[in-house]
């Protein structure tokens, strides 16, 4: 992982065919929401592919707000993910206990990922197994895939994301000042890196740790076997200050499964008038000449992560949303902005969701607070149909 900006500019031409930039956000409370009122970030884009290799949207030759191109973001082919045999019973694909799953997650890698060396192996019985700030609920189909949610600074387990599928950690940020512009471009990119080594040094152990304690729930699907954090089946989250360490993290720290940030990212002074989006969204809320000196170095660094594998949940009442949406333009997240909470809103051309109801709001703990939330966070977390509506 990269530990300052000065390092990832020497980096940066090794890696620049791979895209990318982000943000963060400190903001007002919603009405009868909750809310976050510390400071924030999110995350947003497009064509992200889902699991099984469907196409969560199109994306290519998008054309991003303010009339520049938009990265290309053609989604992959949608390869299985390549797995070994496993060791323990069951490998194959049978059941080694009533209810077991086995096999190699629901694919989704593309080049560049880095694949599992065996076979996902949940054999624990069908429920919700919760262990403090992790947890899997394998009711539903286990899709190989890890949630991680780092909160504001600190985050939990993630039900929504567990009860669809996804094996669910909470993991430490930290508390970074953000975004401290007048430290210079590079302090805040630089202190959220170190953010990003906290987290990946919990989640490390915690797979470990979980492993170790339920190897039935395997947890060791997710680690490689040197031990490291295998993030490409990662979907790295967080909300607000934890929602632009997330993006970060998906930009400079590793190549991520998805970032799905909400209410951030930001990073940058370039919103206008109080704050808040201007309705319709065509039009920018952010200064389009915004000064380099108002906007962090990082979100110039090239991105790890292919930005059709950034979402963004984002209130057009945050204080801190015209930030918001220049840190998803600048960095070159897929499509423009759509209002996802109206009715016969078309969720499939863009990564970028706006609301007109919920403000600084926690979209992913609270998803039935804003109308079509759940059909928003089904694309970015690349849920499959089959797992969409559970009814347990």
């Amino acid at each position: 992982m990269l530990k300052s900006l000065t390092a990832v500019k020497t980096w940066a031409a090794v890696v620049s065919a791979v895209l990318g930039a982000s943000a963060c956000s400190e903001g007002a409370s919603p009405d009868g929401a909750p809310s976050v009122n510390n400071q924030g970030g999110s995350s947003g884009n497009a064509g992200g592919m889902g699991p099984g290799g469907s196409t969560g949207t199109s994306g290519s030759g998008a054309t991003a707000q303010g009339g520049d191109a938009g990265t290309s973001g053609a989604p992959a082919a949608g390869s299985a993910a390549v797995g070994g045999s496993a060791g323990t019973s069951g490998s194959g694909g049978s059941a080694g206990t009533s209810g077991a799953m086995a096999g190699g997650g629901t694919g989704g890698l593309e080049e560049g990922d880095t694949p599992p060396w065996r076979e996902l192996m949940v054999l624990a019985a069908p429920d919700e197994h919760l262990h403090g700030n992790a947890g899997l609920d394998n009711r539903a189909k286990p899709l190989g895939k890890l949630v991680v949610d780092i909160g504001v600074n600190s985050g939990g387990y993630q039900r929504w994301a567990a009860k669809r599928g996804y094996h669910s950690i909470g993991a430490p940020c930290g508390g970074c000042p953000a975004p401290n512009l007048g430290a210079g471009r590079e302090e805040v990119g630089n202190c959220r890196l170190e953010e990003f080594a906290n987290t990946e040094a919990s989640v490390k152990q915690t797979l470990s740790d979980l492993h170790a304690q339920f190897p039935e729930e395997d947890w060791g699907y997710f680690l490689n076997q040197d031990g490291s954090v295998r993030w490409s089946d990662v979907a790295i989250t967080g909300i607000s200050h934890g929602a632009t360490t997330a993006a970060i993290a998906g930009r400079l720290g590793a190549r991520m499964w998805r970032v799905v940030s909400r209410s951030g990212p930001r990073d940058n002074t370039c919103g206008l008038g109080d704050g808040e989006c201007t309705v319709p969204l065509s039009t920018p809320s952010y200064d389009t000449a915004c000064p380099d000196e108002d906007v962090a170095a990082w979100l110039d660094m090239p991105s790890l992560t292919p930005m059709n594998r950034f979402y963004g949940l984002v209130g057009t009442t945050d204080g801190q949303c015209g930030d918001i949406m220049f840190n998803m333009h600048r960095t070159g997240y897929i499509g423009v902005p759509v209002l996802f909470n109206e009715g016969g809103a078309d969720l499939t051309t863009s990564n970028q969701y706006f609301s007109t109801e919920g403000g600084h709001y926690d979209f992913l703990a609270a998803p039935d607070g804003v109308p079509n939330t759940n059909a928003a966070l089904n694309i970015a977390f690349g849920i499959p149909p089959e797992n969409q509506n559970p009814d347990f």
